[in-house]
């Protein structure tokens, strides 16, 4: 498992230079949770949509967590200090409080689109962890909390340009299996005048739709559907 230290350095820089808008992501995440609400965030990362959300609505009271050291220890220089963050393993989550909605916008788990239907794209590289994870994530919801999900296109190889010349670029290897779980080696690179400055890789996990949605029934999630603008997926917590 990756804890991106290679690149955390230069994380924001592609997150800000396009990657993501997260501006736009907190507000469409606040139409759906609502404001004042207790928001707890899997895979804060540095932060950026911790202090976007927070900037969006002062109201809310937001924890957001990470397995990176090197991610996290950005989020906290970032971030006022009101936003606990914590570094702790999804399936191991013990928060000793209870959430109106968990949200992962490129973190823990995310939906992908593919030509096959909608897949949950995973940072965790076992299905027990997965499970375990999803089980953590409702008992840490109030009845009738929200999971929310963001949505992406299909990971492929490709290569962005950022300001100052700094150069961005990503790379795919083969599906491990074509089973309804799988597993894909991401290599992340960045670079500068074609020298090389950073970079990392990580294995992502894939269940297909055949699978996850009986995961995430088992761990006590009804799926809302996507939203209008198609940039998340919804389930809510039911008894």
């Amino acid at each position: 498992m990756s804890h991106y230290a290679g690149i955390a350095g230069y994380y924001d820089q592609l997150m800000d230079g396009g990657y993501y808008d997260h501006r736009a992501m907190s507000q469409n995440l606040l139409a759906v949770v609502g404001t004042g609400k207790k928001i707890l965030e899997l895979g804060v990362g540095t932060g950026l949509t911790a202090r976007a959300l927070s900037e969006a609505d002062p109201s809310a009271a937001f924890t957001g967590i990470d397995f990176s050291p090197a991610m996290l220890e950005i989020a906290r220089d970032r971030l006022p200090d009101n936003i606990r963050l914590v570094e702790c393993d999804v399936a191991e989550m013990d928060l000793g409080i209870q959430f109106d909605a968990a949200v992962s916008t490129g973190g823990t788990w995310v939906i992908i689109r593919s030509e096959a239907g909608l897949m949950l794209g995973t940072h965790l590289y076992h299905a027990e962890k997965d499970r375990a994870g999803l089980h953590r994530v409702a008992e840490h919801l109030v009845p009738g909390g929200l999971l929310v999900l963001s949505v992406h296109p299909p990971h492929e190889d490709h290569s962005l340009q950022l300001p100052n010349g700094l150069v961005y670029s990503q790379e795919l290897g083969k599906p491990s299996t074509d089973d309804a779980h799988f597993f894909i080696e991401k290599k992340y690179r960045f670079t500068r005048d074609q020298e090389h400055l950073a970079e990392d890789r990580v294995v992502l996990g894939f269940y297909r739709d055949t699978l996850y949605p009986e995961m995430l029934a088992d761990a006590g999630f009804k799926p809302l559907g996507l939203t209008n603008n198609e940039d998340f997926f919804v389930f809510k917590k039911v008894d």
